[in-house]
């Protein structure tokens, strides 16, 4: 079974504290997460947030799970032209800053996007960083479907359940906390556009209640 208490305590505590901030409290013990009602969700000063996912990869159309580095992670053909049509429609938003993550596939796709004249400059932010699968490479859901780990962190959705060398969902959520942070300091009143995983963009409508 799960040890919730396998997750580094320094870690634990992030991911509670930055969750609380936005009116969520997660049950220590079974890692679920509830909207404390009456919570006020601090406010978003950019005047838009836009994300784009990395290229489709070999494992999302084998529907595998990947790691940040696995050999499925290389994009597919279908993958690459529809970014390229992405990037070539940007204008008509007239995005002010591009932020993007700091795995390979996300890179990439920022490498993409910005081969094409853009008005637009792109800097990467390491915590807008999506849910690492390190030592679920290759598997299908079927595959996995009846192992505990699975079953708790995808089934049961405990935010502390990660694969031993991964991270967790509470990870992913709590980062994006400090991701918003970075677009207030910086970015207030501009549009921003984020180039990273579909986990961030998961986290974010559960943050911003979306």
């Amino acid at each position: 079974m799960f040890d919730v208490n396998s997750i580094p305590m320094s870690e634990r505590v992030h991911i509670t504290k930055n969750l609380l901030r936005y009116g969520i409290n997660i049950d220590q013990v079974t890692g679920k997460i509830d909207y404390i009602e009456g919570t006020t969700v601090p406010e978003l000063k950019c005047a838009s947030i836009h994300l784009i996912r990395h290229a489709e990869t070999l494992a999302v159309a084998k529907h595998e799970f990947m790691s940040d580095t696995s050999d499925n992670c290389g994009f597919t053909e279908k993958g690459i032209e529809i970014t390229k049509k992405q990037a070539q429609e940007l204008d008509a938003y007239d995005f002010d800053v591009a932020l993007y993550g700091p795995i390979p596939r996300v890179v990439h796709t920022k490498e993409i996007i910005m081969s094409y004249p853009q008005k637009f400059e792109a800097f990467k932010v390491h915590k807008l960083h999506g849910i690492d699968n390190t030592g679920w490479e290759y598997k299908s859901f079927e595959d996995l479907c009846n192992t505990p780990l699975f079953i708790v962190r995808e089934i049961e959705n405990n935010m502390f359940a990660r694969t031993p060398n991964g991270t967790s969902w509470g990870t992913v959520i709590a980062n994006c906390v400090d991701v918003i942070d970075l677009i207030n300091e910086k970015y207030a009143g501009k549009k921003v556009l984020l180039l990273s995983q579909g986990s961030v963009l998961r986290a974010m409508q559960i943050l911003l209640r979306k």
